[in-house]
């Protein structure tokens, strides 16, 4: 829903009332059965799904009181979206967490005015409060979402409506509310965005929350249908994309469509908004956005979803945006953005994130790439050195918070019948490589996005 007053979207777990199923955000630490679903569609949806190996999948934990489980408000940072929650989200709903009562306020991720802001979380609150007939919530702010979250916590009566705060990673925890501030020397090696979404994080919010440890940290398959809700939005604003969405089912080997019709189509209103559609448990697609405004299109392929999420961000940008703008375009080569909600390392336990076009030799990106701090990899020719992969810093995109350019020449075909292969072997855990594979697009009417989940996901080369 979308705030009148600051045009601030609302999002949660729960469930449109069209659906006919209300399937929970699960996930265990311990595999328990084998699922025999092969995955639901909603009433948008085509077949043409390829089938993936049936996975070990659990099931939740009992539900937690109403009193205990209070909602929990996420207030995204500084080019951030909800999409910060939403690997957090899934612990929770797996420790019991009712999956609708963990809201979402995605606003501007680009601008400073930390009083519109806080309006527009004080009216989020007050939504969330009146929909579940509570007295208090839960508030989560991370970087400048604990800006927000503080001035929204100075005036006695907003602070009246807050259980416990949750600052991570910014300002310091204020005294009028119990609170938590998880930061990075608490968490050894783990950089600004990462400890918003990784599993120690999240054990340590828990437990301020409940009162007690979580029973469940490790994200795994679930027993039911895999479903997924979110919105399309233009970065870093996080305003609605208004668009046709298909979602193809693919090869993992190559990133080619499997059938002559897409899984699902849905067309975007101005608030972005998509779901629920049924997606199969770990297979691969791809989610392509397209408008009569503009030529191009719009692919992103994101790692297969194992567990149900009500948090997905398709991230965008305008067609005539500085993103695009930017970025070197032509018949004959590719361009790709990578990112990932854990900041990529290229120093000390470093990443390693490989690319590849068809057979030829893969370059790690990451070798050259200075610092912690990169969330999102702008990869393409660099127009100084045309048909050269030098791996130099691409002008612009080094220059953008959370963001790099490195140059990388990716030949593309017109009829995008090559394949271009990006394999992450992730610091402290290189022996889970995880792969995206996507046809080469010619950059001239196409760009692409390849997403990567802050967790492993086992089996998704």
């Amino acid at each position: 829903m979308i705030d009148a007053a600051h045009g601030h979207p609302r999002t949660h777990g729960r469930r449109p009332v069209r659906a006919a199923l209300l399937v929970p955000l699960l996930l265990a630490l311990v595999a328990a059965c084998t699922s025999d679903s092969d995955g639901g569609d909603d009433a948008s949806a085509t077949s043409g799904s390829t089938a993936a190996s049936t996975p070990q999948g659990t099931d939740p934990l009992p539900p937690l009181p109403d009193d205990v489980a209070l909602p929990i408000v996420f207030v995204h940072g500084f080019a951030g979206s909800a999409q910060q929650i939403e690997s957090n989200a899934m612990r929770f709903v797996a420790n019991g967490w009712p999956e609708d009562r963990i809201v979402a306020y995605d606003h501007d991720g680009a601008g400073l005015e930390i009083d519109a802001y806080a309006a527009g979380l004080t009216e989020v609150v007050d939504e969330t409060l009146a929909e579940f007939g509570v007295e208090q919530v839960y508030v989560i702010g991370h970087s400048r979402g604990t800006a927000v979250s503080n001035l929204f916590l100075s005036d006695p009566a907003q602070a009246a409506k807050v259980a416990k705060y949750v600052a991570i990673d910014g300002r310091e925890c204020p005294t009028v509310v119990p609170c938590l501030a998880p930061t990075q020397p608490q968490f050894p090696g783990q950089t600004h965005v990462e400890v918003a979404t990784s599993a120690e994080s999240f054990a340590a919010q828990y437990e301020f929350l409940v009162g007690e440890a979580p029973e469940v940290v490790d994200i795994v398959p679930q027993n039911d249908p895999v479903e997924i809700s979110g919105r399309a939005v233009e970065f870093p604003a996080n305003t609605g994309r208004e668009a046709t969405l298909d979602i193809w089912a693919i090869e993992p080997d190559t990133g080619a469509r499997t059938g002559d019709e897409p899984h699902a189509s849905v067309e975007l209103g101005p608030d972005g908004e998509f779901g629920p559609i049924g997606l199969e448990n770990g297979a691969h697609y791809e989610y392509a956005l397209s408008s009569d405004a503009s030529p191009v299109v719009h692919h992103l392929y994101l790692q297969p979803y194992i567990r149900s999420s009500a948090f997905v961000r398709l991230l965008s940008s305008e067609p005539d945006g500085p993103v695009r703008t930017n970025t070197n375009t032509g018949e004959g080569h590719s361009a790709l953005v990578i990112t990932r909600m854990r900041e990529w390392h290229s120093e000390g336990d470093a990443d390693v994130l490989e690319i590849g076009v068809d057979d030829g030799e893969p370059v790690d990106v990451i070798t050259d790439f200075v610092g912690n701090d990169g969330i999102g990899l702008h990869v393409h020719d660099d127009a100084a050195t045309p048909g050269e992969t030098t791996l130099a810093p691409l002008p612009y995109f080094s220059e953008q918070p959370f963001q790099t350019g490195i140059d990388v020449y990716l030949p593309a075909s017109p009829e995008a019948d090559g394949t271009i292969t990006a394999t992450n072997l992730p610091r402290g855990d290189a022996s889970r490589p995880q792969t995206l594979t996507a046809p080469n697009w010619p950059s001239s009417g196409h760009t692409m996005s390849f997403v990567f989940s802050d967790f492993p996901v086992d089996g998704a080369a």
